[in-house]
């Protein structure tokens, strides 16, 4: 019996129901399901077929890019699995709420793109109390965190209102909510907004782990921006400091940090000063250019060293921009 599934192609899946046909006890061993299928003329009633078989299910994740809203509606009727505690999935948020009604002990939740333009979206009406965990679009996180549990939370930008949210926006809507017990943070800053430390500071102070991705630009928008947050080495120090708890803080942004390693270590020095507890700093810069640079710094017997690899292996840095290896500089 396999616990973990993966199913990519419609040979897969339909090799997986002859053979659950067969063998009655491979469906009901399966833990962890993964459908990832972008074919067209797969059928919902097979899809719908193997996850009634896969009742024992306590992870899923559900990326079908072809499926229509009225092909999810379909696929989500009639189902329900007591174990489910981690779900992923493209589906309509219209969709995927009333299915989130049934499975109301889910502690990891991960959404894609949200189809409300203007009307709140549907996790509003959701009641997910053992929510630990959850990634997606900023009004959609806002409306489903309102469990006391959570502690980490990964925002990403799919729309133009995404990207023109304001994160001051997003924390002011946090803070009357559980959002001091967030430690692990994901989200995109504004390459013009010199206060989202503070921001961030204010609404998360329990922060252990924080990455910030700078949102894309246009261009010619980019060199008029004449301050970033950290050009003020002061009052971003004075920022990061608010955040007593903080390990770990990840940088990804289009701006040139330094010149060269000498006044990248004077500026991790400056930044990390009066910081009671930062360790690692991973620093990726003049990102989108050919001369891009990752540097990892860490902090050990009261020096700060820096590796040219940004990406320790117990860290998962930059998770946004699917990170897999940092050359050397």
């Amino acid at each position: 019996l396999q616990p973990l599934l993966f199913l990519s192609t419609r040979l897969h899946l339909d090799d997986f129901l002859s053979l659950s046909k067969v063998i009655k006890r491979l469906a009901l061993g399966v833990e962890s399901l993964h459908v990832t299928i972008r074919d067209k003329s797969v059928s919902v009633t097979s899809i719908h077929q193997c996850l009634l078989h896969t009742k024992n299910i306590t992870d899923l994740e559900l990326i079908l890019p072809q499926l229509s809203t009225i092909g999810w509606v379909r696929l989500f009727r009639d189902l329900r699995f007591p174990r489910l505690r981690y779900i992923r999935s493209n589906a309509p948020h219209t969709v995927l709420a009333a299915f989130l009604m049934r499975h109301r002990r889910i502690t990891y939740l991960s959404v894609e793109r949200c189809n409300r333009s203007k009307r709140p979206c549907d996790f509003g009406a959701v009641s997910l109390p053992s929510l630990s965990a959850v990634t997606g679009p900023i009004a959609c996180v806002t409306s489903a965190i309102s469990s006391k549990l959570l502690t980490y939370a990964s925002i990403s930008c799919y729309t133009q209102r995404d990207f023109s949210t304001p994160l001051v926006d997003f924390t002011s809507k946090l803070s009357p909510l559980p959002a001091s017990r967030i430690t692990q943070l994901s989200i995109p800053f504004d390459a013009g907004d010199v206060h989202f430390a503070r921001h961030i500071a204010e609404a998360m102070p329990r922060l252990i782990l924080l990455e910030v991705i700078e949102k894309p630009r246009q261009q010619h928008l980019v060199s008029t921006i004449e301050a970033h947050a950290w050009s003020d080495v002061i009052e971003w120090s004075s920022h990061l400091a608010l955040m007593r708890s903080l390990k770990t803080l990840g940088i990804l942004t289009s701006a040139c940090l330094s010149r060269n390693d000498a006044h990248e270590r004077a500026l991790v020095m400056a930044w990390t000063a009066h910081h009671p507890s930062l360790e690692h700093l991973a620093l990726w810069h003049t990102f989108g250019s050919p001369r891009h640079k990752m540097h990892y710094w860490y902090f050990s017997e009261g020096a700060w060293s820096k590796r040219h690899a940004c990406v320790d292996p117990i860290f998962n840095f930059f998770s946004m921009s699917q990170l897999s290896a940092c050359p050397s500089s």
